[in-house]
């Protein structure tokens, strides 16, 4: 990195900085895309971004180093690399975004599907609750009667009627008991659909507090991609075609251009950081540093002694003794 860089200014550290962040983020990226299939594609994956990475800032030291056709033959290989590169973003974009918004789907489908079967039930019951209500209110006669009761009247009737038949043939007093007979029948006839009713209520009931049960259950999932895809969507259809409702070409259109748009910056943020690092790099030279010139030490000069003169009177005294002395 120093040999391509050499002394950057801090904008180029900057840059610097940015570009190795970046190129972290994109090669954890492939590396994803890369592990679906073996660890080899992985691991050959992520090498790929750091070549896409480096390669333009390369070719881009190659022309200022004067060697310009190796320059234009690196910046010709950044094409393919980077086309490449770009495919293994967008694969990972489409991937997660796609993958986030199905399941996504699929999860309010059977959040909708619990609750369309609890809104089915309730109808029901309450369509049933209504018939039972009409036929009471129709034949205020239920309450007094059960329907046990009236097949008994119902065997009676029959019988009377077979009676009068046999004693010479059914007429106006047959007649009557055959209206009465059928009357009967109507009327067991509303009271079995009564009760047929109130089970049809008791069991839906029970059903539909399970189903509440489990509808409860059923969390309903919001997709943070789904609403950023409905707004993009939206705002397409609204500043392009002056409507607030997109139709199934702009959704699937702005889903494949933010897929799009994401893969590229995924692909090139690395290269772009490292080539501008590369437009701060400071002045190289290669003559030697001058030798740095060394200050003189500072020699103390020695100061001669001082020296002391006698008084008189000593000089006079030091005789004396040497006299005596002699």
């Amino acid at each position: 990195m120093k040999d391509l860089f050499g002394d950057l200014s801090p904008w180029g550290r900057l840059w610097l900085n940015f570009g190795v962040a970046a190129l972290i983020a994109a090669s954890w990226m492939s590396f994803m895309v890369g592990l679906k299939m073996t660890l080899a594609h992985a691991l050959f994956l992520v090498i790929l971004s750091f070549v896409a990475a480096f390669l333009p800032v390369t070719a881009e030291f190659m022309w200022q180093q004067g060697r310009k056709a190796m320059a234009l033959v690196l910046g010709l290989l950044c094409i393919p690399l980077l086309a490449v590169e770009f495919g293994q973003h967008a694969a990972y974009t489409a991937g997660i975004r796609g993958h986030d918004m199905a399941v996504t789907r699929v999860q309010n489908v059977k959040h909708k599907g619990a609750q369309d079967n609890v809104e089915e039930v309730g109808s029901q019951i309450a369509f049933w609750t209504k018939r039972r209500a009409d036929l009471i209110q129709q034949n205020g006669w239920t309450a007094s009667v059960t329907a046990d009761a009236l097949r008994a009247r119902m065997a009676s009737l029959n019988l009377a009627i077979d009676q009068e038949a046999a004693r010479g043939g059914c007429k106006q007093r047959c007649l009557a008991r055959t209206q009465e007979r059928d009357e009967v029948a109507s009327r067991i006839a509303v009271l079995e659909e009564t009760k047929t009713l109130d089970d049809r209520i008791k069991h839906a009931t029970a059903k539909l507090e399970e189903l509440r049960g489990k509808a409860a259950t059923v969390e309903f999932k919001s997709s943070q991609t789904e609403h950023m895809n409905a707004f993009l969507s939206k705002a397409v259809a609204y500043f392009g075609q002056g409507e607030l409702q997109p139709d199934a070409k702009t959704e699937e259109g702005t889903q494949l251009s933010a897929n799009l748009a994401m893969a590229l910056a995924g692909t090139g943020l690395p290269a772009l950081c490292f080539f501008a690092a590369g437009l701060f790099r400071r002045a190289r030279t290669d003559e030697p540093d001058a030798p740095i010139a060394q200050p003189t030490p500072h020699v103390a000069r020695e100061t001669p002694p001082k020296r002391e003169h006698m008084r008189l009177g000593d000089a006079a005294a030091l005789v004396a003794g040497m006299k005596a002395a002699a």
